[in-house]
């Protein structure tokens, strides 16, 4: 059980941050001793934990759950309906940034840098959105780069690891899943999946219980270890919500988000 006793002998539970500092593993080596001007570091990246965000916008809150307690130090956000632009300005704000970090370094990327040999669709016929283009199915301006962010001098560990990795990208947030964790043989699941659904986000289908990004993990057999699930979201169906891990608070509507896993 993920619970705590405290003083008076009670079974209290765990906070989230409580429960991820649990899974801490250490600083990716790679990213340790990256330098600014190196080439993308595709199988390092992807051999690394990684959280994936799927209509991320600006929200930092995974960085927050699982770049703060160490249980993560790489990240992909896709979000079909932000710009490049807009993250750099939220990126470069002393207040809307990514609070004690600061940009070590910025590579811009193709879709041949993140899936040099293409990639084949698990979508079926008639699932695929009118107007896709792929990987970056209907985004606006699609882009993609990676922000490699190193930690001010005036924090410690206690306030986050020595360096974050981000992968942002204005893509399709399903078919980014497909592309970049579903290939075989190379495909390797993320860590953690974020999940929440916005009714008028946008997205064509959705990202929770029944949508096509779980029906792409179903087939493809690529499931994360852990789901963080918005309130409003249904998990996926072979995910249970751990107990005894209070909810966290995150995203643009300061939303409840609840761990899951999937048991053996």
């Amino acid at each position: 059980m993920a619970s705590v006793t405290s003083t008076d002998g009670r079974e209290d539970e765990m906070t989230l941050r409580e429960y991820m500092q649990g899974q801490r593993e250490d600083l990716p080596v790679w990213l340790d001793q990256f330098e600014d001007g190196a080439i993308f570091p595709l199988q390092e990246f992807f051999q690394s934990r990684v959280v994936y965000y799927p209509g991320s916008g600006t929200d930092g809150h995974p960085v927050k759950v699982f770049g703060s307690t160490h249980s993560a130090h790489c990240f992909v956000y896709a979000d079909s309906g932000v710009t490049q632009p807009a993250l750099e300005a939220k990126l470069g704000h002393p207040l809307h940034g990514f609070q004690g970090y600061h940009t070590l370094s910025r590579l811009q990327l193709r879709e041949t840098d993140l899936v040099p040999q293409g990639w084949t669709s698990h979508l079926h016929a008639g699932e695929v959105p009118q107007g896709s283009d792929g990987f970056g199915a209907i985004a606006a301006a699609p882009f993609g780069f990676l922000e490699i962010l190193e930690r001010n001098w005036e924090f410690d560990d206690n306030h986050g690891p020595r360096r974050l990795a981000i992968l942002f990208l204005g893509a399709d947030g399903i078919a980014t899943y497909d592309a970049l964790f579903c290939q075989k043989p190379t495909g390797i699941p993320p860590f953690a999946v974020l999940l929440q659904d916005h009714g008028f986000g946008g997205n064509y289908n959705r990202f929770g219980q029944d949508g096509l990004l779980e029906q792409i993990a179903i087939r493809c057999g690529v499931f994360p270890i852990f789901l963080l699930v918005a309130e409003n979201t249904r998990a996926w169906g072979q995910f249970e919500r751990i107990p005894d891990v209070e909810s966290d608070i995150g995203g643009m509507h300061a939303m409840p988000r609840f761990l899951y896993h999937r048991p053996k």
